[in-house]
Order: structure tokens, then sequence, then C-alpha cells
């Protein structure tokens, strides 16, 4: 990802610990992400969740704030479960470690995450969109509202061939001016 922000790319490194960033000159950087304020949950519930299937995300916001999006997938012989999302609002960076602090509120901010680069929006910018929402598209398509507590998933209709072609991108909004 481009961060506006920093003018660098940003890669995440394989286990979401890392990130990765390279300026114009090409010389890299790398950042610890430290994690703060996990939410405390049941050692069921952490143990199935050690189990699962997980994607992270690095994703800046229109404004310049950096998020973590940690994204697990439950699978099981009938398919792919409901997903979990944690998200972290990266606070501040000191000594090559940047503080990520989990969060439930992203506030009029929609998270768009596929195989495509991950991208945020203003929920007031777009008719119908619902602030506080993250949309995945890749093993679901899914929309949660972190507001609500909610989940959407889709899917096909019912008289739709199996062969139907697979399109696991969003398309960021852009501007023609």
């Amino acid at each position: 990802m481009y961060s506006k922000k920093d003018q660098r790319f940003n890669l995440l490194a394989p286990g979401g610990n890392y990130l990765c960033s390279w300026d114009h000159d090409k010389k890299p950087k790398f950042h610890e992400l430290v994690l703060h304020n996990l939410p405390s949950m049941p050692r069921e519930q952490q143990q199935r969740l050690d189990s699962n299937c997980r994607e992270d995300h690095w994703v800046e916001s229109p404004s310049g704030e950096s998020f973590l999006v940690k994204w697990f997938s439950e699978y099981t012989p009938e398919g792919c479960k409901v997903p979990m999302v944690m998200v972290f609002r990266e606070e501040d960076t000191k000594d090559g470690r940047k503080n990520m602090h989990y969060t439930d509120d992203i506030g009029d901010m929609c998270i768009f995450i596929s195989k495509s680069e991950d991208f945020c929006v203003k929920a007031s910018s777009c008719r119908g969109l619902n602030p506080n929402s993250i949309f995945l598209n890749g093993r679901l398509f899914v929309s949660l509202n972190m507001s609500k507590f909610s989940c959407r998933l889709y899917e096909y209709p019912e008289d739709t061939p199996y062969t139907i072609p697979y399109s696991p991108y969003w398309l960021p909004p852009f501007s023609s001016y």
C-alpha cells in the first residue's frame, strides 16, 4: 500500500508483527507493530481464533490514519463460517515501534478488504454506506457493522451457475478531476 501521509510504500511482513516500508530512494525501514488493549475473551474463544486462518491487512484512511485489520476465518466441512475481524489503530511511532491500539470504532470510515489493494472511504461520502463498517471480499463476501455488532453474508442467487466468474476485488473510488 502506498501511504500518501508518509510518502512510502508499506508491506506487512508475514505474521503481521512487522511493517516494512520503502521511500522513493528504495531505502527500507522495518517497524515492529506492538498491539495494545487486546479485547478480553474466554480461553476457548482465544484457542479457536489461534486455530483459524488469518489474513493481516494494512489500510490508510483518506485523512492519513493507519489501521491494522486482522481477518480470522474458520473452516468446517460445511464451508467457511462467519469471519471475525480485529482492528488496531496506529497511535504513535517511537524508536521504530508502531503502537497499535485495538478499537471497535473507526468512526465515519468504511474499510474495504479484498485481494487487491485495501482502502478506506468516508461513509458519509458514499450514499448507502454505514459508518464503522468493514467489507470483506475473498473467501466470503461479507459486510460487518462494528457499531451494531452485525454481519451480513452475501450469497449468489439460488439458480446461479456454479461456474460463475469469481472476482475477489473491490474497486476503489476515483475522480476524473
